[in-house]
């Protein structure tokens, strides 16, 4: 019969199967599935083995020449690659990567060949350096993270590090110092302005198909002379939605108040200190002015612990309003009653884990847990 073998295989059956798992590449595996094919009779002829393995039967007769020659080395030896010389040698790739780990990163694909042209000295087009970047280091445009230019990074820093140490204190100010006998808790407060702005976001569409949105375009209050407060709410365009999270359980509150000032943050306070009453909460929350305003009269169950300036990324609350406005995006309700029923049915899906999974960042839990909270 033509295409019959005439090659003897060494290795067993069973170090055929082992060979097979340990091989790393397809065509390894290929290779060493095709003596297993012969060895166990699966295949009579080379034709035969050519088709279950998808190859040519030219290709199949070179893997046994070799085979035949040399064995399993040889069979499984590789010709080194030849072609033209990189643009970009290995060592300025792996440069490149090093620069890519870095804050604040680049710009364009043209600020890189830039970079390499003046820090290095290699002279590459766009299009190499977009293949290397974007496909080989997996490294792709994003939006970056704003923070504030008055910000104090050491602050920052120093109010992470001593989170557990001044939990400690606070509990124990209040546990020893004020006689209160109650279980110590720990959540993040913050506001949020919701209106009918429509909240914009991504759109995935075919390549070369720009995307489009419809919004509106309304966030201030309109103001009618002579108006009650109850139409005046009716016809406003925006609100404040206040909150508290804890990253520990997951748990919260949230109200919605017309503004953002002392009064409105007076009545929530009153309101979580009876919601919790059995509680003792510590809230983190930033220095704006309606939380620090001299006329406040915090309940005697919270207590304040205020976070640097300029830092709301140290606040976890803040993920929780950003998961909150991803489902509102492209949105267009005509009224804020139908803005709050969309609010209301997100916040519905928001559940106490869902929320942990959210805030509950390690640092903070570390830090609880130190300080026996």
């Amino acid at each position: 019969m033509s295409g019959v073998y005439q090659l003897e295989i060494k290795e067993t059956l069973d170090e055929l199967r082992k060979l097979l798992r340990v091989q790393k590449t397809a065509s390894d595996r290929e290779r060493i599935q095709l003596l297993y094919l012969l060895k166990s009779e699966q295949a009579q002829t080379i034709t035969i083995a050519a088709s279950l393995l998808g190859r040519h039967r030219v290709t199949v007769q070179k893997w046994l020449s070799r085979y035949r020659t040399g064995g399993i080395e040889n069979l499984l030896t590789h010709k080194p690659r030849t072609g033209r010389k990189q643009s970009i040698p290995l060592w300025a790739q792996r440069a490149l990567e090093k620069e890519l780990q870095q804050e604040p990163g680049f710009e364009s694909y043209h600020e890189i060949c830039q970079w390499l042209s003046s820090k290095l000295g290699i002279k590459s087009n766009y299009k190499t350096v977009h293949k290397l970047v974007h496909y080989r280091f997996q490294a792709s445009p994003k939006v970056p993270r704003p923070f504030s230019s008055k910000q104090s990074q050491e602050k920052v820093e120093g109010f992470k590090k001593k989170m557990a140490e001044n939990l400690a204190l606070i509990s124990w100010y209040a546990l020893v110092v004020l006689g209160m006998n109650k279980k110590i808790r720990f959540f993040c407060q913050d506001e949020t302005r919701i209106g009918l702005k429509t909240i914009s976001g991504r759109r995935i569409t075919a390549r070369g198909v720009k995307p489009k949105g419809k919004v509106q375009w309304q966030f201030k209050a309109i103001r009618i002379a002579d108006s009650t407060l109850l139409s005046q709410r009716r016809c406003a365009k925006s609100a404040h939605l206040y909150g508290i999270v804890e990253p520990k359980t997951g748990e919260h509150f949230f109200y919605e108040f017309s503004h953002l000032n002392s009064d409105c943050f007076q009545v929530f306070l009153n309101f979580i200190s009876e919601y919790f009453a059995d509680s003792i909460l510590i809230l983190q929350l930033d220095q704006a002015g309606c939380h620090r305003a001299k006329k406040l009269q915090i309940p005697s169950n919270i207590i304040f612990l205020f976070q640097p300036s300029h830092s709301p990324e140290t606040n976890p609350i803040e993920t929780v309003w950003q998961h909150l406005k991803r489902g509102l995006r492209w949105k267009l309700p005509k009224t804020l009653d139908e803005l709050r029923q969309l609010i209301s049915h997100r916040l519905e899906k928001m559940t106490h884990e869902v929320i942990h999974s959210i805030t509950g960042r390690k640092s903070i839990l570390d830090a609880l847990s130190v300080a026996g909270i």
